[in-house]
């Protein structure tokens, strides 16, 4: 059983939007995303001056996979570019117009944006870990921005370690400071802990920039695939916090770019024996 069914079994509300991580998931192994990672920029986040040249296959077929069984119609290869783009930049409001023409709605389109990047960026993070500096220790994540999901206090010494739940990156944490805006007085900063029992997970919370984090004690590191999974079963620390005056910060500009690689022969081929079973 994946990780991703188990967690369904345990939370059935959440059966959809797994099932929808799956088929994020199963793409990675798509040879196309790793291609269209070049080399990160010097800067923080690396994504930033990036320039990507996707299949346009690929970034298609996975938009369509994402919206069967919607309301929406299907999407061109513009329109699946379009959703790659502003989920890569987590731009919810450039989805208004592609929601209006696609006859969906924004939210639709914001879960379906929200997993189109996962090959794409995780794919980032595998090419790109090696250069993760462990003197980074703020929320952002180093690799594509976004803020880190959850922090893990990992094995018997609860090393801290920051990861993302798009692209699964794994990065330094300090205890006794806000990752958002640096404050070291522990008399600024807070911990909700929850009384289910068998909780591994808490709050840590700054009372000067009012950000959270999530804390999970585990022995190991969660697969990079997984971190989003993570993160959704420990939804009821994020309500926690909200309920406290707590949130994070909106996301961060990036600054990349997004062009269209010519097909790879798999792509052509794949595109052939698919138009002779029409």
């Amino acid at each position: 059983m994946t990780a991703a069914r188990a967690l369904a079994a345990r939370h059935p509300e959440y059966e959809t939007w797994l099932a929808l991580h799956e088929v994020a998931t199963a793409a990675i192994d798509d040879r196309a995303w790793a291609a269209a990672v070049a080399e990160p920029s010097d800067a923080v986040p690396m994504i930033d001056g990036v320039t990507f040249r996707v299949e346009a296959r690929a970034v298609t077929d996975l938009a369509r996979a994402l919206l069967r069984g919607t309301a929406a119609r299907t999407p061109a290869e513009g329109d699946a570019l379009t959703l790659l783009e502003a989920g890569i930049a987590e731009d919810d409001a450039a989805l208004a117009p592609l929601a209006e023409r696609l006859g969906s709605t924004p939210a639709i389109l914001a879960t379906a944006a929200a997993l189109v990047v996962v090959p794409l960026l995780q794919a980032c993070r595998a090419a790109w870990r090696a250069r993760i500096s462990e003197a980074w220790l703020d929320a952002a994540c180093p690799v594509c921005g976004a803020w880190a999901a959850v922090v893990e206090a990992r094995g018997l010494e609860r090393r801290l370690r920051h990861r993302c739940g798009r692209c699964g990156a794994d990065w330094a944490a300090e205890p006794v400071r806000c990752s958002f805006c640096d404050m070291r007085d522990h008399e600024r900063l807070t911990t909700l802990v929850s009384d289910r029992a068998g909780e591994r997970g808490r709050v840590e919370a700054c009372g000067a920039c009012r950000g959270y984090v999530k804390t999970i004690t585990t022995l190991t590191a969660c697969p990079p695939a997984e971190v989003a999974l993570l993160d959704l079963e420990t939804v009821h620390l994020d309500v926690a916090a909200l309920e406290h005056g707590f949130e994070r910060p909106p996301a961060k500009p990036r600054a990349f770019s997004l062009g269209v690689a010519p097909r790879s022969r798999a792509g052509r081929l794949a595109a052939a024996l698919l138009g002779g079973r029409r």
